[in-house]
């Protein structure tokens, strides 16, 4: 009987823990400019790569230069400037739209 109060406590020990731990250690709210690109590709319906060529639309570049853009994109992960101000220039509801906003009001699991 004490075996089973023994565990019962050590599991209820182990939630709480895990969860002040979750709390502190592995905040989910700032994702950054990453975060900002896939959610304006997600909330326009489209592809990353299409929204390079929608920001570089806007400025006199050639494909094969938003092309090479792009590939330094996908192997550095460097956001050129003008895809930055692209972002930016999208409203703040297309920009706030990640999975997790969508599916849970304020951005995170319920335990956090």
């Amino acid at each position: 009987m004490t075996t089973r109060v023994i565990f019962i406590c050590l599991a209820a020990f182990y939630g709480a823990l895990k969860i002040i731990l979750e709390r502190r250690l592995a905040p989910l709210d700032v994702i950054g400019e990453d975060g900002d690109l896939s959610d304006v590709a997600f909330s326009n319906g489209c592809s990353v790569h299409a929204l390079f060529h929608q920001a570089g639309g806007v400025w006199p570049f050639s494909k094969d230069r938003i092309e090479s853009d792009f590939k330094i994109y996908l192997h550095t992960g460097d956001i050129p400037g003008y895809v930055r101000q692209f972002i930016k220039s999208q409203p703040a509801r297309i920009r706030d739209r990640t999975y997790s906003k969508l599916i849970l009001s304020g951005g995170r699991p319920p335990y956090l």
